[in-house]
C-alpha cells in the first residue's frame, strides 16, 4: 500500500462516539426541527408569490375579480334606478288621478252653478 492509502486507511478508521454523544445530537434535531419547518413553510410561500407564473396568475385572477365586480355594481345600479324610476311613475300616475277626480269635481260644480245662473235669468 502507498503512503496514501495507509493515511486514509487511518482516518477513516472506526472510533467509539465520547459518552452522551447520541442524546446530544438528539437534543439537538429537535431543538432545530421545529422552527426549520416553520421557516421552510413561510420560505414556500414567501417564494410563492416570485414565481412569474402565479405572478401573472395572480394578476389576472385580481383584475377578472374587479372587472366581474364593477359589472354587478352596474347591474345594482341600474336596477336600483330601474325600481326608483318605477316608483317615481306610479306616484305619478297617482297624482295625476287625484287631479283628475279634483278637476272633475270642480268641472261638475262650475256647470251646476252655471245651470242655476242660467236657470235663474
Amino acid at each position: 500500500m502507498t503512503r496514501f492509502d495507509e493515511e486514509l486507511k487511518q482516518t477513516l478508521r472506526r472510533e467509539e462516539a465520547p459518552e452522551g454523544f447520541a442524546e446530544r445530537v438528539l437534543a439537538r434535531v429537535a431543538k432545530q426541527t421545529q422552527p426549520q419547518m416553520r421557516r421552510e413553510r413561510h420560505d414556500f410561500w414567501a417564494n410563492f408569490f416570485t414565481r412569474p407564473l402565479v405572478r401573472w396568475a395572480s394578476a389576472v385572477a385580481i383584475s377578472a375579480a374587479l372587472l366581474a365586480g364593477g359589472i354587478h355594481y352596474r347591474q345594482v345600479q341600474a336596477e336600483r334606478e330601474r325600481a326608483a324610476g318605477e316608483a317615481a311613475k306610479q306616484r305619478l300616475i297617482l297624482a295625476l288621478r287625484i287631479a283628475g277626480s279634483k278637476l272633475q269635481l270642480a268641472k261638475s260644480k262650475v256647470n251646476e252653478t252655471t245651470r242655476n245662473h242660467t236657470e235663474k235669468e
